[in-house]
């Protein structure tokens, strides 16, 4: 402004000293945008377009000015009855704008391009006209606002920014439960989900040990909805080993078939495993199960049989164990006593052994046998003598227990116990087998 006025006062004298017979010049002027208004000399003389025929020769100052435009300062010089002609571009003022939003963050855009993001101080509008601008920010509707800009005059808009997504309040017992939005991981329960587009929208929770729940929801822009799951727990998976194995399984008491063995769909929570197995001890244990877990467990059992071994005399005994037929003692050459006979995996406890052998008298006695130990058994059995063979010599007739007869027709008989006779097969006269 202070430029303006040196250059109207120096035009004003210059103007003065020009002799008062000079003749008329002609300035035409204009300027864009249409309408701004022309001063010559300080004084408004119209607007642009506009023609000034009575200005004196010399040197003149033409200011030329618009709403909203940076104005124009020029010295002319005019000669004498000279037409002289100016064309001025104005300049488009910037116009201030302070733009908030709530939340901020939201991008500013005008004829599609990004001026930045809120709070933002706009700098780069022209002043003197209506500007359109868009704010934008995920998770909300766009929303118009329209600024008119006057000058350098600051304008203050602030615009709160409604939700273009829905709000789900997600909860479910047990806590903790990983919550996925349309496949996107999202946290984990108790949780607020917030910008979940409108629409339909799919919620997933999952957690260790429990199913997986899935449920689809319908949110309008700005809703807000409750979803509460109580979840269900996988059924838990026992494995049950035992050392030996084929031992009988029970759980919960019901029998579940010989080990090795897998019981499948059992709840969460205490169970109670019983392991049976001839000749052993049984063993009980109590287990606690977790939602959808897998647990092995190995029982090592201890026996309880015993080992029994037994020699008779004479050998070749038959031996029952508990009216049960065991087996038989073995010779051993020429000795008097058998071989052992060794009697593996019998139950700890008192047992009854007999002893039995043709021509002698049954043995029986009461054994009493140790888990894991041996027990040996010593049984003598009493000869019984009974005739079965009578031979008639010329001698006489002799009863007795045939001992042996050889190829010569030989024969020896135990006439009483522990006493052989033997007769030729020339003396026999008859030989006759007694009925037993």
């Amino acid at each position: 402004m202070k430029h303006f006025l040196a250059c109207l006062v120096a035009a004003a004298l210059w103007t003065a000293a020009m002799g008062a017979k000079e003749q008329f010049a002609r300035l035409d002027v204009s300027a864009r945008p249409d309408g701004a208004q022309v001063f010559v000399d300080g004084t408004l003389r119209g607007t642009a377009p506009c023609a000034i025929y009575d200005l004196k020769p010399g040197r003149h100052l033409v200011h030329v000015q618009a709403p909203s435009h940076k104005a124009e300062d020029e010295f002319v010089n005019l000669a004498e009855g000279t037409f002289v002609q100016r064309t001025y571009d104005l300049v488009p003022e910037k116009g201030l704008a302070l733009v908030k939003t709530t939340p901020p963050g939201a991008d500013v855009k005008c004829n599609g391009v990004s001026l930045g993001s809120t709070p933002l101080l706009v700098t780069s509008l022209p002043s003197g006209r209506a500007h359109t601008l868009v704010l934008a920010l995920n998770g909300y509707q766009p929303r118009k606002i329209d600024l008119v800009l006057e000058g350098r005059t600051p304008v203050v808009r602030e615009e709160t920014l409604v939700l273009d997504s829905g709000t789900v309040d997600c909860t479910t017992e047990p806590p903790g439960a990983t919550v996925l939005v349309n496949g996107v991981e999202r946290g984990t329960t108790p949780i607020k989900l917030t910008h979940i587009p409108k629409g339909l929208a799919t919620v997933t929770v999952k957690l260790d040990g429990y199913r997986d729940e899935t449920r689809e929801l319908r949110l309008a822009p700005g809703d807000r909805q409750t979803l509460a799951l109580t979840l269900t727990g996988k059924p838990a998976r026992l494995n049950v080993v035992t050392v030996p194995e084929q031992a009988r399984i029970f759980v919960d008491n019901d029998y579940q078939g010989k080990s090795p063995v897998t019981v499948s769909n059992l709840s969460a929570g205490k169970h109670d495993i019983r392991v049976e197995l001839n000749g052993h001890a049984p063993q009980t244990r109590t287990v606690s199960l977790a939602n959808g877990a897998e647990s092995t467990e190995e029982f090592k059992l201890a026996s309880v049989l015993g080992r029994l071994e037994i020699v008779t005399t004479p050998p070749n005994a038959k031996i029952s164990i508990d009216g049960k037929a065991v087996g038989a003692t073995k010779s051993q050459g020429d000795a008097v006593r058998s071989q052992i006979l060794a009697i593996e995996n019998i139950p700890a406890g008192e047992h009854s052994i007999m002893a039995h052998l043709d021509g002698h008298m049954d043995v029986s006695r009461r054994v009493t046998v140790k888990s894991t130990d041996t027990t040996q058994l010593f049984v003598r059995l009493a000869r019984v003598f009974t005739p079965d063979t009578e031979v008639e010599t010329g001698r006489g007739i002799y009863r007795g227990v045939l001992v042996n007869k050889d190829f010569l027709g030989n024969l020896t008989l135990e006439t009483a116990p522990g006493v052989e006779q033997t007769f030729k097969a020339d003396e026999i006269r008859k030989v006759r087998l007694l009925a037993k």
